[in-house]
């Protein structure tokens, strides 16, 4: 028997992310979904995210669309949390681990500001106003995390032919990184500016800042990492991936 053309495939995997955006139930797509992985590739994606695109779908809700088919038909049945599934010294246990950090960083990022908003005035040996910077600095260092993924993960990945799968998570990076350096910028900025100025700009960036980061680590535990995981099962690919990051080396924990 003919294998089925590309072309096919495309066009039966473009049906059933528009079943999935209607909001069809998963039970009755996943049997298509686990039917129709065994012979995708990211080509046969790729066609179909780009009809879908020129129908009129933004990009965003494609990609993701594409990231909800994969983990249907993939990882149905495997309910173990992605961490547990990845062996000791597996490169994503240290990104996951840093996400965890950034968390943190981000509840207290979140805490310090709304007692700062509720001031009305501070000065620059005042706790709060140290914590800020301390926290702004951790934040900050989590830029060597984001070049580990934008210099060796995602181009990796791309190579394997999952464009897809990384476009918006890089896209996040842009606008993460911008909003890091607004928020460095506006601490090195205290006592040049009033605190009511001060206070207002931190509030602004923060409300923009923090939800970004949570979707965006969401985005990369739940979607990105554990497809990535199911469909490059080759040991010999992560641990070159690893040895790279490992000469890059990781985020600093600033005491």
């Amino acid at each position: 028997m003919m294998n089925k053309p590309i072309k096919n495939l495309a066009e039966e995997l473009e049906g059933l992310l528009l079943k999935i955006n209607e909001g069809k139930t998963a039970t009755d797509l996943r049997k298509q979904a686990s039917r129709l992985i065994s012979t995708i590739s990211p080509k046969d994606i790729a066609a179909a995210e780009d009809k879908l695109i020129r129908g009129g779908l933004p990009a965003r809700r494609v990609q993701q669309l594409s990231a909800a088919f994969i983990l249907m038909g993939l990882m149905d049945g495997n309910k173990t949390h992605l961490r547990d599934r990845l062996a000791e010294r597996h490169i994503l246990k240290k990104v996951l681990a840093e996400h965890d950090m950034l968390r943190c960083f981000i509840s207290d990022l979140e805490d310090v500001t709304l007692r700062i908003s509720q001031t009305d005035f501070m000065s620059d040996t005042h706790h709060d106003i140290r914590r800020l910077a301390h926290i702004v600095e951790h934040i900050h260092a989590m830029q060597e995390h984001i070049d580990r993924e934008n210099d060796v993960i995602f181009p990796s990945l791309r190579a394997q032919g999952w464009d897809s799968l990384c476009q918006s998570v890089e896209n996040d990076h842009i606008y993460i990184e911008a909003e890091i350096t607004n928020l460095v910028r506006l601490i090195d900025s205290f006592g040049q500016i009033s605190f009511g100025v001060f206070k207002g700009r931190l509030l602004s960036i923060v409300k923009k800042l923090c939800p970004t980061l949570k979707e965006h680590l969401f985005h990369e535990d739940h979607i990105l990492y554990p497809v990535a995981v199911t469909m490059i099962d080759n040991a010999q690919f992560w641990d070159k991936m690893r040895h790279v990051c490992d000469e890059i080396d990781y985020c600093g924990i600033h005491l």
